[in-house]
């Protein structure tokens, strides 16, 4: 018996040494690269499979090379940890590298290694050029935004929906088709809301002369093509847009009570800001509604509005909330002619805040808090609540 004690005890020692030593290289285990050589400085941001030790990093080093060359080394001057427990460490390099290499690679002293491609400068000038030709989405252009939420309402446990369909047409960019609910089960929670229609958008980007000269810069110039590029990320506004439409609006209860509508906008849209976040990057846009319509056989309403919305992406792709977003959108309606006995102001203001921890190529699934307070037409009912739920929503582009 003794001896088999001993046996299965020195077996149950060497397991754990194997577990311990297999640990210690899961430490210093490269999973990916991404470089970025045309920041200031320029650096590469590398991510590990396990979360680092506070004020720690493994040892590496980090070569560049031409598409079919030799590894040239770099000087490393600093590194920063990204993240509270941070599997993802950033890297600053020295040296430029030189325009002919295309390949960065990261390597631990137990000689594992991950290769990046290089874009080279006039590559990623273009590529953000492009991003910055798209204005951003809101929450109102999302293709698919599907909510239930649940709250209480007069000592009962109450439900509500909001669902948001808007999809293109393949042959017309500008022209795309809607479809938005809002639902209640309880009054105080209940908009009684639901529009369908279809709108035409016409976006106007704005600096088209800034815009003229990076693209002539590209063709020869890419540093000139930067330098133009970071001034140009420094305005604050990227365009407007003119939207004109038509509508029907109902009452989501079930009661009789559509009408149909022509809508037309004009507002400004600003470029996706860069927020100093740490942990994690954040961006902030914001829209401005600064004139609307709303005109039928009986109605004639004045509209204003603006959206905002903070964004927070998580670097590390293990990371159990992959997204952070808080969106106010607020609308106020001036009616002109009554309505079912509603005149005057008729505001909507509504907040969410969403974290999202499941992402698929092209949607995300999380949970939303929303506060909504105000009326919506065409009853006007008024709403003040706080509601709690699941949420699921398009990775739409432009974002």
């Amino acid at each position: 018996m003794l001896s088999n004690a001993r046996l299965w005890g020195t077996l149950c020692l060497a397991a754990l040494i194997v577990c311990l030593r297999c640990r210690a290289e899961d430490l210093t285990a490269l999973r990916a690269l991404q470089v970025y050589a045309t920041a200031q400085p320029p650096h590469a941001d590398l991510t590990f499979t396990e979360p680092l030790a506070p004020n720690s990093a493994p040892l590496f080093t980090l070569a560049s090379a031409t598409a079919q060359g030799e590894w040239n080394p770099l000087g490393i001057t600093a590194m920063q940890g990204l993240g509270g427990r941070p599997r993802m460490l950033r890297v600053y390099y020295a040296e430029p590298l030189p325009a002919e290499h295309t390949r960065l690679r990261a390597c631990t002293e137990s000689g594992a290694c991950v290769e990046a491609r290089i874009d080279s400068p006039s590559d990623a000038a273009a590529a953000i050029l492009k991003k910055l030709g798209a204005l951003p989405a809101t929450q109102q252009d999302k293709s698919l935004l599907a909510s239930l939420f649940f709250g209480r309402a007069a000592g009962l446990n109450v439900g509500a929906a909001d669902l948001n369909l808007v999809r293109s047409d393949p042959g017309a960019k500008d022209l795309s088709y809607f479809l938005r609910l809002k639902r209640g089960a309880a009054s105080g929670m209940d908009p009684r809301h639901v529009e369908a229609g279809a709108h035409w958008r016409r976006n106007f980007l704005l600096n088209s002369d800034r815009r003229a000269a990076i693209a002539t810069a590209l063709r020869g110039r890419p540093a000139e093509a930067q330098a133009l590029l970071d001034e140009l990320q420094t305005k604050w506004w990227a365009g407007h847009t003119l939207d004109i439409g038509v509508k029907v609006e109902g009452d989501a209860s079930g009661q009789q009570q559509w009408i149909g509508l022509v809508d037309a906008g004009w507002g400004l849209q600003s470029t996706t800001r860069r927020v100093a976040l740490p942990g994690a990057p954040g961006w902030l846009r914001f829209r401005w509604l600064a004139g609307g319509v709303e005109a039928g056989r009986d109605q004639a309403r004045l509209k204003m509005g603006a959206d905002a919305a903070l964004v927070i992406q998580a670097r590390e792709e293990t990371a159990p909330i992959r997204r952070f977003e808080f969106v106010a959108h607020s609308t106020a309606r001036w009616l002109a002619r009554p309505e079912l006995g509603a005149r005057g102001l008729r505001p909507w203001t509504q907040l969410d805040a969403k974290l999202f921890v499941l992402e698929s190529a092209s949607l995300r699934y999380g949970l939303r808090l929303s506060l909504q307070h105000g009326s919506l037409p065409p009853l006007y009912e008024r709403v003040n609540s706080i509601h709690l739920g699941f949420v699921v929503e398009s990775r739409d582009t432009g974002e």
